[in-house]
């Protein structure tokens, strides 16, 4: 192991005695793929030779203090003291005759952090100090270099180990914490700095293991300071992969193949913020969804069903034709959320708070939802009869109020009632029970009542296909009714070029006849139509391999290798014709 001076990298070289890949000579300084770079904190020490190495690593240790010792006094720190002594099975008395044996000017401070059970929280520890001869002399401070996993480790630590400790080291230094409170402030406060330095030093190692593995150098690796997480390899991969993307888009300069690549901490930034971006857009719906608090069971309950906008995925664009109902919809629902100093003014621009889409089966009105709900980057809260009843009485009419309290707090958020006409028809119906009477009447209580607040960003939106079905208060709560009718040919032949956009089509697959054939077609069937057109390709293909397995099998030759995707045809007019038909 070779250590270099005004080294600015920190790296250290490690001669292997076999050839590893992608190794070096050190600089001329070993044979060759036989030497490795990296920095001293990934060093970690091999005990797969048991306690002889223990053994030998302890002589060797007091062998070089006595060394060291004879150009001056000398300070040794040995952290975590007990995994150090304690591991020997050598005798006490032999190795207190070794400590005893060292030479004067020899001050041995050790680190030992001792885990309270009775308060798992703190962190008690003491120094420990034992006086060898008349010379030496052993102190055991608090060094709280292991704030995680490692003080959860020896909360756990045997009585065994405690005694060879309390044998080597009879003299003890307690250490309590500061009784004070602004002293145990400013601890607690110093702490928190050692976390981050800690967490810092170790990404720095992480990302530098990284890049010397893949042949990339970064001169000036130490002015990166990631002090809020731990990176996992995954992450650095990415902010790698991010950083060389903008060096290489940011210096336009041909290099040569075997020149290394070498990155500079503003590329490396760049791609930690890159990752940092995408982390906060993964978490901050779900985070704000944790974040709700809820003030009964009814809302908890609820709060596990909202579906937060980024995961709904699907937008205006997936949704062919209804230009109409989209450009209605924007200017309903969108256009008050990104433009609101458009609509303070008066009356009669506030929030709608209703909407209905009614229309044959299949013309696309849940989708138009789920699009909505994208698009205003509102929450998503799908109501059904069986989120909202309960067996026992009165319930339902808690689940009912808590679906509009809730809708409240995690505003903007849209209620989406699908087939409204089975869960708020009309009220007169003689079979119906007196609870569910109930539950609608506290559902237009809480929609559009007393306590309701004109300003809450918080839409009701309906669908069915059996609008006289509704009650005529809930149809004065939709002030806005859209109608979704069945698309005529310019609208299928949009709603044709969305569902295949995606497909391998043949030459002779023309659009305009395919929407011409269709005709009375919703945007439901015309998706089925597509999806039987593209099962006829796989079915030739399965007759195919039929076919030649079964000539094989007669000829007595090995069965052929069987055909993969590349080898289906483009979809053609026929299979649309054929899927018509059938």
């Amino acid at each position: 192991m070779l250590a270099f001076e005004d080294n600015g990298s920190s790296k250290i070289g490690v001669r292997f005695d076999k050839q590893i890949p992608d190794g070096n000579d050190l600089g001329g300084l070993c044979e060759e793929d036989h030497g490795f770079f990296c920095s001293a904190e990934l060093l970690r020490p091999d005990f797969s030779a048991g306690e002889e190495v223990e053994r030998l690593a302890m002589t060797e240790l007091i062998e070089v203090i006595s060394e060291e010792n004879k150009s001056g006094p000398l300070i040794v720190l040995l952290k975590d003291v007990e995994k150090s002594f304690t591991g020997v099975t050598e005798s006490l008395s032999s190795l207190r005759s070794k400590l005893e044996s060292l030479p004067p000017g020899v001050l041995i401070i050790g680190s030992h952090t001792q885990m309270d059970s009775r308060k798992e929280k703190a962190h008690p520890g003491g120094f420990l100090f034992t006086k060898f001869a008349s010379s030496s002399q052993t102190l055991f401070d608090l060094f709280p270099d292991s704030f995680g996993s490692r003080l959860h480790e020896r909360s756990k630590e045997s009585p065994k180990t405690m005694k060879h400790l309390n044998k080597l080291f009879p003299n003890k230094i307690l250490i309590q914490l500061p009784q004070d409170e602004a002293l145990l402030t400013d601890w607690k406060q110093q702490l928190d700095r050692d976390v981050e330095t800690l967490k810092a030093k170790s990404n720095i190692g992480s990302i530098r293991m990284f890049l010397s593995r893949n042949g990339i150098e970064c001169n000036d690796l130490e002015e990166l300071f990631i002090k809020d997480q731990s990176l996992s390899n995954e992450n650095v991969d990415k902010i790698v992969g991010y950083a060389v993307s903008y060096h290489l888009n940011q210096n336009k300069i041909e290099t040569s193949k075997d020149a290394k690549l070498v990155l500079t901490t503003e590329s490396l930034k760049h791609g930690l913020n890159m990752l940092q971006s995408m982390q906060n857009d993964n978490k901050s719906s779900k985070k704000s969804l944790k974040d709700v608090v809820t003030e009964n069971e009814f809302e908890k309950r609820l709060l596990a069903d909202v579906i937060p906008p980024n995961d709904i995925g699907v937008t205006f664009d997936d949704i062919g034709a209804l230009e109409n109902v989209k450009d209605t919809l924007k200017e309903l629902v969108m256009l008050p959320l990104q433009r609101p100093e458009l609509f303070c003014k008066g009356q009669l621009t506030k929030p709608c708070k209703g909407i209905l889409l009614f229309g044959p089966p299949g013309t696309g009105k849940t989708m138009l939802a789920k699009a909505v709900a994208t698009e205003a980057g509102a929450n998503f809260i799908n109501i059904s009869m069986s989120s909202i009843t309960s067996k026992w009485f009165g319930e339902g009419e808690k689940y009912v109020k808590a679906v509009f309290s809730l809708a409240s707090k995690i505003a903007p958020s849209v209620i989406f009632i699908d087939e409204v006409d089975s869960m708020l028809g009309r009220r007169e119906n003689p079979g119906e029970h007196e609870a569910m009477r109930k539950m609608k009447n506290e559902f237009m209580v809480n929609w559009d009542g007393l306590r309701t607040k004109d300003k809450e960003r918080v839409l009701v939106l309906g669908a069915t296909n059996r609008p006289f079905d509704l009650d005529e208060a809930v149809i004065r709560r939709f002030p806005r009714r859209l109608m979704v009718n069945l698309p005529d040919a310019s609208n299928r032949e949009k709603i044709l070029k969305v569902i295949l956009a995606k497909e391998e089509l043949g030459s002779d697959v023309d659009m305009d006849s395919l929407a011409n054939m269709t005709d009375g077609y919703s945007g439901s069937d015309l998706k089925n139509l597509c999806v039987t057109a593209a099962h006829y390709p796989i079915r030739e293909i399965l007759e195919k391999e039929k076919k030649e397995k079964n000539l094989a099998k007669t000829e007595g030759r090995p069965e052929p290798a069987l055909y993969g995707s590349e080898d289906i045809r483009p979809l053609s007019i026929d299979d649309f014709k054929s899927a018509h038909e059938q």
